[in-house]
C-alpha cells in the first residue's frame, strides 16, 4: 500500500537544496519513492509532502537523510513527520 509523508523540515530552501544535493538525488526520486515537493512555507523553511511505495522505504531514506542533516549541521531540532495512507492519486 503507498503511503504519503508530510516532513516540517526546519530547514532553508538553501539548505535543502545543499542536501538533495550531498544526497545525490537530483531530479530523481529515491527507490520506493514515486513522488517529492519541496515547498517553502511563510516560516521560510522547508515542508515537503512525499508519496512512498512503503512506509519501510520511506523510513530507510529517512534514515539516510537524519544522518547526512547531522553530518551538515542543518536544523534545530528532528522534522516533525506525519505519515497517512494514501486513499488516491489524480495527476493530469
Amino acid at each position: 500500500m503507498a503511503i504519503a509523508r508530510i516532513i516540517e523540515t526546519q530547514i532553508t530552501a538553501e539548505e535543502y537544496d545543499q542536501m538533495r544535493e550531498r544526497l545525490g538525488v537530483g531530479d530523481t526520486p529515491p527507490p520506493g519513492g514515486s513522488f517529492h515537493v519541496g515547498a517553502i512555507g511563510e516560516d521560510g523553511k522547508v515542508r515537503i509532502f512525499e508519496v512512498w511505495d512503503s512506509r519501510e522505504q520511506a523510513e530507510a531514506w529517512g534514515e539516510k537523510v537524519a544522518a547526512a542533516r547531522d553530518e551538515a549541521g542543518f536544523g534545530g531540532r528532528p522534522p516533525s513527520i506525519e505519515y497517512l495512507e494514501v486513499h488516491r492519486i489524480v495527476q493530469r
